[in-house]
């Protein structure tokens, strides 16, 4: 089969989840011996990127790689809620210069609304993963503008009452959600990466038939988890974006205020806002605190060997999270916020504590707790569920994609 994958974002230049996950995904496709490309955007030029066409374009870990160079200040037509000036036309000559794809794999439609719509114009066979909240909420992440958990968009109404803009009008909002529908809705198949993400979308797309298939991880990477000693210093570990929204400020505020000397928390990854960067440092100095730059996703499974427990304090709602399941894979108990799908694995599992999200004092508490009776983590540690591997996750998607060949063809 000859595969595409569409995604908003892609390496060289960005590696978060959706990202590592669709790499994971390709390389899985390549190994079956199926012919495998990517369209993204572009948002730096110059090296390793050639330019022709209009296009830029380069290979990543055996995987070429075509670019739509981004335009900046445009977000509302990023969010879908306008055509993108020219991105139709582009991603046309794109199909038009390649032997035609078997099947289409939207791994995330942000910046791609316009792409995402010819599949179905040009009669391209196409699989939708929801890797989050952006194809019925604007602000991705179903939090409203006053910080409170939004239950939907309800055709938009939601969004004009609590998420109001002087640039978006009522009808604005309606007709993102009824244009992003269309793309669910015209596709050969729906795949969320959690129960949590599929219910979500099942409240606001109620004829919609979605499928679960979580986000898988390389077990084969990850070393046999270490002996866990009774004494001797713990270490509660971070590891994704240092960001606000996934909450490494209040995971720093909440140490700083669990006062255990016994205890220390590595804050490990990117930050890309220089006053959260400031208030961590200032905690640092009164804590057991560091904060160490990312890390290539290659060393990751042994960076989390150094871990006793792993924190997941988002502030918004996790769609899947995959540190965590990196996390299980590490033999990682975790404390986790209760918002979204994170805290629903750890409760249903057993494997950790799920406390309020916004709630310091909380943290503070918890983490007091684990340094006073460490029986707890061993209990935890006992009941970690096994993360889906990435190959399950390949084979799983590799037969969804001989389903939907097999139908367009009979149809």
């Amino acid at each position: 089969m000859r595969i595409l994958y569409l995604v908003h974002q892609f390496l060289p230049e960005f590696g978060g989840g959706t990202e590592r996950v669709t790499l994971n995904l390709a390389h899985a496709a390549q190994s079956e011996g199926h012919h495998v490309e990517v369209f993204t955007t572009s948002h730096r030029p110059g090296p390793p990127w050639n330019e022709a066409g209009g296009l830029r374009s380069c290979l990543v870990q055996g995987v070429p790689v075509y670019a739509a160079p981004h335009q900046d200040g445009r977000p509302l037509d990023d969010l879908g809620f306008r055509p993108v000036e020219g991105q139709r036309e582009r991603f046309a000559r794109f199909l038009d210069s390649r032997p035609r794809f078997d099947v289409v794999h939207v791994m995330h439609a942000l910046r791609l609304a316009d792409a995402a719509e010819l599949l179905a114009d040009r009669g391209l066979g196409y699989v939708v993963t929801l890797t989050d909240f952006h194809l019925i909420c604007h602000r991705i992440n179903l939090i409203r503008l006053d910080g409170a958990l939004c239950e939907g968009p309800a055709g938009g109404r939601n969004c004009q009452l609590h998420c109001w803009s002087p640039e978006i009008g009522e009808r604005e909002f309606a007709g993102r959600i009824v244009r992003l529908g269309e793309v669910l809705r015209r596709a050969s198949a729906v795949v969320a990466v959690s129960r949590y993400v599929a219910e979500r979308f099942a409240a606001e797309h109620p004829d919609l038939e979605i499928r679960v298939v979580g986000n898988g991880v390389d077990l084969l990477s990850f070393p046999r988890p270490r002996p866990r000693e009774a004494e001797g210093p713990l270490t509660f570990g971070y590891l994704g974006t240092v960001s606000e929204a996934k909450g490494a400020g209040l995971l720093a505020r909440a140490f700083a205020k669990a006062g255990r000397t016994e205890a220390r928390l590595r804050i490990v990854g990117p930050c890309y806002e220089p006053e959260l960067a400031a208030r961590i440092a200032a905690e640092a100095g009164a804590a057991q605190v560091s904060v160490e730059p990312a890390v290539p996703a290659a060393q990751a499974p042994r960076l989390l060997q150094e871990f006793d427990v792993l924190c997941v304090p988002s502030q918004v709602p996790e769609s899947f999270c995959l540190s965590l399941h990196e996390g299980f894979a590490a033999g990682l108990p975790a404390l986790v916020s209760d918002l979204g799908n994170a805290g629903r694995v750890v409760r249903e599992a057993g494997c950790g504590e799920v406390l309020p999200a916004a709630d310091a004092d909380a943290w503070a508490q918890a983490i007091a707790r684990i340094c006073e009776d460490r029986s707890r983590l061993a209990a935890w540690r006992a009941r970690l569920p096994l993360p889906l591997r990435v190959e399950e996750e390949g084979f799983i998607y590799t037969q969804l994609y001989r389903a939907v060949v097999a139908s367009r063809r009979a149809a």
